[in-house]
């Protein structure tokens, strides 16, 4: 600001002057950078010179896909945040960050924040999942941002240490714990402030804290081989055992990575995440067996909440995808059929709408996570239920009904 950057030396901050050249050109000078300052009059410094910098970590723009955005240098490690949230829906930032990690030639460690904010089946169900990033990354650890996470603190001890994660993870929430700036009772109930420019803080024991705003594009053009075979090393071993020529791994009835999507000895989400940075040109159009957002379903299963054995047949369509006698389903999908989702949590019906046409549908509602859904009735669906849950707002209305008769009168 007003050609001024702010140094840290031997502890302290001083204001040096920026030469304009330094000013007009992008990724010249970034936080972490080294430099050299020298005295420009009477308790006035200069920025003089930048050294080498050891090591740059870079963002993407969306606007200029090909423009590499330098977000931070000199760090040490990467620590890249997820919410639980995001890890059980979603994929492919953890991987992209580990890929920008080992480009930069740091280390590579993950943090799942808000982990007390789901239950505990959706905590069981992605140990599965960590227990793959500890393979591939050097540190993995889960918990609350807004506490002090003692053991992260040690093994970053003195280390520079750039922190990047997508908008609301807890990014500055757990910089601020390492830094014993404990959130006060009133700040706990509103949102820590948005990062809009890399920061860094000094923390104990000489550790370097580099807050940076939230983004997703790395920037990861031309990915390699070798590099996808670093994150995603169990995909790895079974493509070397795939014995079809040029396979997709997407479609080909028999190959191992398939196979092994479907007994669910490997995760959905690192499948999908390695599919998408893959070339997508040979995998468009092509969806695995398990996918039913293209095919006809005819799996039998056995109801969850009250254990009645559901069949296809009766349906009356090609898909059948909740219990016929108690309306409940099961949250498999984040996409109709895609059977992509880690959730597992019970869909209950709470609603029931009207489509285009006069066909009812139902709305599910997950009891884990929340997430909404509507669903086509079947032929044989409990019309009773069905019934029930309609007229379910008539009977709880949330005015007396004597009022009906007086706005009709008026």
């Amino acid at each position: 600001m007003n050609k001024q950057v702010q140094i840290l030396s031997e502890g302290e901050i001083i204001t040096c002057l920026l030469p304009g050249s330094m000013i007009s050109n992008k990724n010249t000078l970034i936080v972490g950078d080294q430099v050299e300052v020298g005295l420009a009059g009477k308790d006035q410094y200069k920025l003089i010179h930048i050294l080498t910098r050891k090591t740059a970590l870079y963002r993407g723009n969306r606007r200029s896909k090909e423009e590499k955005v330098l977000v931070a240098a000199n760090a040490h490690c990467l620590l890249a945040i997820v919410t639980a949230d995001y890890l059980l829906n979603q994929a492919g930032y953890l991987e992209a960050a580990i890929i920008a990690a080992k480009r930069a030639g740091i280390q590579a460690g993950v943090f799942i924040s808000k982990w007390d904010m789901i239950g505990e089946r959706a905590q069981a169900l992605l140990e599965g999942k960590l227990a793959l990033y500890q393979n591939t990354v050097d540190f993995v650890f889960k918990g609350s941002a807004r506490e002090k996470q003692e053991n992260l603190i040690k093994i970053v001890e003195g280390k520079t240490v750039v922190v990047v994660g997508d908008r609301s993870c807890g990014k500055t929430s757990l910089i601020r714990g390492s830094l014993n700036e404990r959130l006060e009772k009133e700040d706990c109930c509103c949102t820590t402030p948005s990062t809009h420019t890399s920061t860094l803080q000094v923390g104990s024991r000489g550790t370097l804290w580099i807050d940076t705003p939230g983004f997703r594009d790395f920037a990861l053009q031309q990915i390699t081989e070798e590099e996808r075979n670093a994150v995603f090393p169990e995909i790895t071993q079974l493509i070397e055992g795939c014995y079809f020529r040029n396979c997709t791994h997407v479609h080909e009835d028999g190959c191992q990575v398939l196979e092994a999507l479907r007994v669910k000895k490997l995760k959905r989400e690192r499948y999908d995440a390695y599919q998408k940075m893959g070339d997508t040109k040979t995998v468009s159009g092509n969806v695995p067996k398990m996918d039913y957002r293209h095919s006809a379903c005819a799996e039998s299963f056995t109801c969850k909440v009250c254990g009645s054995l559901v069949v296809p047949e009766g349906a009356g369509s090609r898909h059948r995808n909740h219990c016929p006698k108690c309306l409940s389903s099961v949250h498999v999908d984040n996409d109709p059929g895609d059977r992509a989702s880690l959730c597992q949590g019970i869909m209950e019906p709470v609603s029931v709408w009207v489509r285009k046409g006069g066909e009812w549908a139902i709305i599910h509602r997950c009891r884990m996570c929340g997430t909404l859904s509507s669903n086509r009735i079947a032929a044989d669906d409990n019309p009773a239920l069905l019934m029930s849950i309609a007229v379910k707002p008539l009977a709880m209305t949330p005015f007396p009904l004597n009022k009906l008769d007086e706005i009709f009168a008026q």
